[in-house]
């Protein structure tokens, strides 16, 4: 076992440190260590977790839930930390949309984060191979009405200049 599987293990399966110390046979400290250590890794699985129980128990979200929080982190994981439709980083979004210093804001302080979003709404179904990270603007923006093609062909370039313009707007006055 190394960090990442302790973190892991802790974090999306519930199996605390004692249960960990003594199956595989390492020292608390150690435990306390590697989790003091992995603070990127726990804010992925934070938010892969945040995800899952917010569609956890809807009909619609069946396939993820048979994964397992540990699934849906591994598939979570995988994917590119940019928006699949207009291709802006995650990374210019936390800037962009934060609550002190950034530009944009929303009633309810959405759009600093990748959204969950089903490629084809109309089979209702959100799973691996439906599924992909968007930001918020692409995310509403498509909604049910718009395909992921016309959204790419028609939308997607002008969200990601307005976005990207609203981060170079803002990297200026820093």
């Amino acid at each position: 076992m190394d960090k990442r599987e302790f973190l892991i293990q802790n974090l999306t399966e519930g199996k605390n440190y004692q249960y960990i110390s003594e199956k595989y046979n390492i020292p608390r400290p150690q435990l306390t260590k590697w989790w003091n250590e992995g603070l990127e890794i726990r804010e992925l699985i934070k938010r892969a977790n945040q995800l899952f129980n917010s569609r956890k128990g809807k009909k619609d979200f069946e396939k993820f839930e048979k994964l397992g929080k540990r699934g849906f982190f591994e598939w979570y994981e995988k994917q590119p930390k940019k928006c699949a439709y207009c291709g802006i980083e995650e990374e210019k979004l936390q800037k962009i949309f934060n609550v002190e210093k950034g530009n944009l804001h929303t009633k309810r302080n959405r759009g600093r984060v990748l959204e969950l979003e089903r490629e084809n709404a109309k089979n209702n179904e959100y799973s691996p191979e439906n599924c992909v990270m968007v930001c918020y603007l692409c995310n509403n923006h498509k909604s049910d009405l718009i395909s992921k093609e016309d959204h790419i062909k028609y939308f997607a370039k002008n969200i990601y200049k307005y976005l990207n313009d609203k981060y170079i707007e803002l990297c200026k006055k820093q």
